[in-house]
């Protein structure tokens, strides 16, 4: 009678669907702590693609060529967080962390330039660098970029002092560059008949 007992228990849907659970639990992929492609932390142990980058996890063990490229569009090398970065919740939320998050990460980006003079004039800069014609864009960029200085002077806050000279400098340098290629252009003749 045990033995039918036993037979009968075997054969009970319950219990056959306990055994595919198992099966199908030590068929699964092992858990994967770092995603194979861009190495970013699993969030949730029962994932079955990376947040990052889209990865899924039932071929971790496969090498895909495109896993470097597709992961290099995604901001996995955040830095480790530290005491000043870690975002405080609930009731222990300080604004003196907070402060220092925000100056951090101000402190990471660049200063944006408002200043529409000296954004023009490393365009008048970008357009000199054409060979014969650029010589055109070189006293625009040279104006332009003083007018930019003027106005960081004036208004400080719109910034852009940097792009400013740099669109002067290179309006120089540029312009002697192409006073080079004019003269070449016209000692070549004298040359040829030489």
């Amino acid at each position: 009678m045990d033995s039918r007992l036993t037979h009968y228990e075997s054969d009970s849907p319950a219990n056959d669907s306990t055994q595919a659970d198992s099966q199908k639990l030590s068929n699964a992929a092992p858990l994967v702590v770092n995603c194979p492609a861009c190495g970013a932390s699993v969030r949730r142990p029962e994932a079955s693609y990376c947040a990052v980058c889209g990865r899924a996890f039932a071929d971790a063990e496969d090498y895909l060529p495109a896993d470097a490229l597709r992961a290099s569009y995604h901001k996995q090398h955040r830095p480790p967080p530290s005491k000043e970065t870690a975002i405080v919740s609930g009731a222990a939320n300080d604004n003196g962390v907070r402060a220092k998050r925000i100056k951090k990460i101000a402190a990471a980006q660049p200063v944006r330039n408002l200043n529409n003079a000296s954004q023009l004039a490393l365009a008048f800069a970008t357009y000199a660098l054409v060979p014969y014609l650029g010589i055109l864009f070189c006293p625009g960029a040279i104006f332009t970029g003083c007018v930019g200085l003027v106005r960081v002077r004036h208004a400080p806050h719109l910034n852009g002092r940097r792009a400013s000279v740099q669109g002067i400098v290179a309006g120089i340098l540029i312009f002697c560059a192409q006073l080079f290629l004019w003269w070449i252009l016209y000692k070549v003749p004298e040359w040829a008949k030489q």
